[in-house]
């Protein structure tokens, strides 16, 4: 039997678009709108939805520097 699971890929041939390969202006502008999202949400009573929206935006604007 052997041990070849069909077309192997190169290494490093993964996802072509990641976190680097989008620009920073479309993470600035995701993080810009989950952090507002996250305040009305907040400000509304929805305080773990607003919580959640604010770390996602944070992890948004993880990628923009």
């Amino acid at each position: 039997m052997s041990d070849d699971h069909g077309a192997r890929r190169q290494p490093g041939a993964g996802w072509t678009l990641g976190a680097g390969g989008l620009p920073r202006s479309v993470w600035a502008g995701m993080g810009f709108i989950l952090a507002v999202l996250g305040v009305v949400l907040l400000v509304s009573g929805y305080i773990g939805y607003g919580a959640l929206m604010l770390v996602v935006a944070a992890a948004a604007a993880v990628n923009v520097p």
